[in-house]
């Protein structure tokens, strides 16, 4: 999520469709998507290429726990809010941001049920203030982990079983990178 916001669909639609005909014209035939969700952010990834997706081998990219934490920290904590602050300036910035984070978690509320959703929103709570206060950001790790261990590490292992059949490959970055580059130069 941007600090300038989403486009509209039409423009996603525009922009993908764009991007990936400028591929082909590249020659490039084969593409690696991320197959999570037919939402990205509030835009949808049109029907015909979801569903020709859900055709498609898997290639799962598998990666540890703490680099997961790690990635996520320098995404949606430390980038995103430096992408805030310079949009916005340093006090609106920040609050921008943390109410941009905030209101991410409150999204998931009902999935996350309202226990596990106010303990994280606590942890959360506090990242924040210390972060405004001392420009820390080691305490929004709590939440972070919490997350992902209760909440899509889950989500993940049904999906990986969901998929089972699709998936051709399994592997960290570098194997899947190695596979990927081996694979399309058999074609």
């Amino acid at each position: 999520k941007l600090a300038t916001g989403q486009p509209a669909q039409i423009d996603f639609e525009n922009r993908l469709a764009i991007n990936l005909l400028k591929k082909r014209a590249a020659g490039i035939e084969q593409f690696v998507v991320e197959d999570e969700s037919r939402l990205v952010g509030s835009c949808n990834v049109p029907l015909e290429l979801h569903q020709a997706m859900q055709g498609c081998p898997v290639v799962w990219l598998e990666d540890s726990f703490e680099h997961r934490v790690e990635r996520i920290l320098a995404d949606y904590v430390v980038n995103l809010c430096a992408e805030f602050i310079s949009v916005k300036g340093e006090e609106l910035g920040f609050g921008l941001f943390a109410d941009r984070l905030l209101q991410s978690l409150n999204n998931i509320h009902k999935r996350l049920g309202g226990e596990r959703h106010q303990r994280l929103l606590a942890l959360m709570q506090t990242a924040l203030e210390e972060q405004q206060r001392s420009g820390a950001v080691e305490l929004h790790r709590g939440w972070i982990e919490g997350l992902l261990g209760e909440y899509y590490d889950p989500m993940y292992a049904y999906q990986r079983e969901h998929k089972a059949a699709r998936i051709e490959f399994a592997g960290n970055q570098f194997e899947v990178s190695g596979y990927l580059s081996e694979r399309s130069s058999r074609r």
